[in-house]
């Protein structure tokens, strides 16, 4: 089953994803090999896990005496005392030991095949019978004189010395026996050429993330779609340890990897929220990834990388001279990690939103009630460890929190719905439930989104199939319009499309995609058609944000299903004017202006009236712009 999945922008992929990325635990292994910490902490874990140990101090019972055996009581075959160490009649050829034991596997072979012409069959006289056949078959005998000759296992070897004992085995496997074909220089050259050709990623391809699981096995696909030729395939895949429920996309994370911004690398990387606790961050640009690049709560696992970390340590064999033996100590205890992380959600992460304004900034809302806001390149340390806490958490809803939204512009700006039948409106500035702006809903919310070409709009699905549309800055009372979407099995998701104002897709497990106009809603927005995708209940839909006319989804079917709505003749008619070269768009009544503002030092600061103040803003900015403001609404 597809339970998500998410178009990925042109351009932010690298066309040459590498092959592997050193995981935290190895990066660590590896420094301190370099700094020859390795041997230092070795012999500490050496002294704190074995205690040395007189030998008249030893115990009665750990001293074990073992009865001596007359030999003669012996079988013969255990009788190693009667085994002579001559090997008469065989000589060592390199790695090759000849003479008896080769005329013993002649023998075998031979009895073998008599043995094949007695058990043979000779009921069916039309058949060929091949037993009364002689074998006519020679063994050559072994040439000592010649392999010697031939520098093979003798004195008089082509080695380096006269002493040598000439070509051994390993010798004969690393020679190119005059093939000019093995070892090849310009044919490994070729072969990889031709592996970079396999991966890279070419300006017509299209990628499209699939959060997916089948049976027991979870995963996330990196598929790509070549718009010239419309094939579809897998470019590499990520295996997950649990059932995902949501992804988010986003560009600046902090790595473990030292480097001149302090460890915050930009990159192509997506958060997977799943039935655990905890958030993974992975790296899309790596193609064998073993592990995520961060992960945001969830389970303490130090104590997995400390155990590893000693695994990998040598053994120190200085330790177990003296005279003495060694003995287990067994009160001794270590302290191992365990539990949740502190800050951690306590139950799955169901949704995610990465924000477009502070790039490192992620949203995630829980069962268990809560909204984390986390900052992806700050690392504080504490009793549990060095890692990533959140920045701030929010209790406004009572029940589990299906969706969340981060403003477009507005980068303080979340909304958030759930299934205590509740759409809020927070400003990340104030973490008083007291601040938040609320709307009710008839049934849970399934899906939150924002009209990109219109930002004031809040759109809203719920499991009842209805869509209703706030304006912000009068939220809380009755919606701009509202809709039934699909009737039977309710919305599931629902997408904007980013370069043709008006257009909104919607799913629903009814197994179909429907398109309503949006721009000029009187009262209600204007269906365009629906279609059923074939590839079962649908459970996301995502437009793609480099194209006007694709659009994916998937569902139970776990199977991709795109569609190129641009052969579509009546969706053609009512939206090819509108695409984001058109004198005539509708714009956004929104400044899209970025604040150049510290994430962190607003979130310490707080405002209980934050998010007033915020739709203030938005209110101003509508001022500003005087008439512009008439022409949203109107279309060509």
């Amino acid at each position: 089953m597809i339970a998500a999945i998410e178009w990925i922008p042109a351009g932010r992929a690298n066309p040459t994803p590498s092959k592997y990325e050193y995981s935290r635990a190895e990066q660590e292994f590896l420094e301190k090999v370099q700094a020859g910490e390795l041997g230092e902490e070795a012999n500490e874990n050496e002294n704190e896990e074995w205690e040395d140990v007189d030998e008249d101090d030893a115990s009665e019972e750990e001293q074990v005496e073992v009865p001596a055996v007359d030999p003669e009581s012996l079988p013969a075959d255990l009788r190693m005392d009667d085994y002579s160490d001559d090997e008469d009649g065989e000589d060592k050829v390199g790695g090759l030991l000849v003479g008896k034991d080769a005329e013993m596997m002649i023998d075998a072979a031979e009895a073998a095949a008599d043995d094949d012409d007695i058990d043979s069959d000779d009921d069916s006289e039309d058949e060929d019978d091949l037993a009364d056949v002689p074998d006519t078959r020679e063994f050559t005998p072994l040439d000592l004189e010649g392999l010697h000759a031939m520098g093979i296992g003798g004195s008089s070897g082509k080695g380096s010395g006269g002493d040598n004992e000439g070509y051994t085995l390993e010798d004969l496997q690393n020679m190119t026996m005059n093939n000019d074909d093995l070892n090849d220089e310009e044919d490994d050259e070729e072969e990889d050429e031709d592996d970079i050709d396999d991966i890279k990623i070419r300006d017509q391809d299209a990628l499209i993330l699939v959060a997916k699981a089948e049976e027991d096995f979870a995963s996330l696909e990196i598929n790509v779609f070549d718009t010239e030729y419309n094939n579809l395939y897998v470019h590499h895949d990520i295996p997950l340890p649990s059932f995902p429920l949501c992804l988010a996309l986003g560009s600046v994370v902090g790595s473990y990897q030292s480097n001149e911004n302090d460890g915050i690398t930009a990159g192509n990387y997506v958060a997977i929220g799943s039935f655990e606790p905890g958030i993974e961050i992975w790296n899309l640009d790596v193609m064998n990834a073993l592990e995520p690049t961060l992960v945001l709560g969830g389970m303490d696992t130090r104590g997995s990388e400390e155990e590893w970390m000693r695994m990998q340590m040598p053994v120190s064999t200085s330790a177990n001279g003296g005279g003495k033996k060694k003995k287990k100590k067994k009160n001794k205890k270590k302290d191992t990690a365990g539990g949740l992380r502190e800050g951690s959600h306590t139950d799955a992460v169901m949704s995610l939103s990465w924000n477009t304004v502070h790039q490192q900034v992620l949203a995630s809302g829980s069962a268990d009630g809560t909204v984390k806001l986390w900052d992806c390149t700050h690392s504080t340390s504490g009793k549990k460890g060095d890692y990533i806490r959140p920045s701030a958490t929010l209790t406004h809803h009572t029940d589990k929190v299906q969706s969340l939204a981060w403003h477009p512009s507005e980068g303080t700006l979340l909304a958030t719905g759930g299934y205590d039948r509740r759409v809020c409106l927070a400003d990340a500035r104030s973490t008083d439930s007291q601040s938040v702006k609320t709307a009710k809903l008839l049934a849970d919310c399934e899906a939150i989104a924002w009209d990109p070409h219109n930002q004031q709009y809040l759109t809203v699905a719920s499991e009842d199939g209805v869509v209703q549309c706030w304006d912000v800055r009068k939220f809380g009372g009755d919606p701009v319009w509202s809709m039934i979407a699909h009737e039977y099995g309710g919305v599931s998701d629902m997408s904007y499309n980013a370069h043709v104002p008006g257009m909104l897709l919607t799913c629903s497990i009814d197994k179909t995609v429907a398109l309503w106009d949006t721009l000029n809603p009187s009262p209600k927005p204007t269906p365009c058609g629906s279609k059923d995708m074939n590839v079962g209940r649908l459970h996301s839909v995502s437009c793609y944000p480099s194209s006007p006319w694709l659009l994916a989804c998937g569902g139970s079917g776990n199977e991709i299903a795109i569609w190129d709505v641009e052969g579509e003749d009546s969706i053609q008619k009512r939206f090819a004017g509108r695409t984001s070269g058109d004198a005539n768009v509708a714009t956004s009544n929104i400044e899209e202006e970025e604040p150049d503002v510290d994430f962190e030092a607003v979130m310490a600061a707080g405002d209980d009236q934050a998010t007033s103040k915020a739709l203030e803003g938005m209110n101003k900015s509508k001022k500003k712009k005087g008439k512009k403001g008439k022409k949203v609404h109107k279309r060509k």
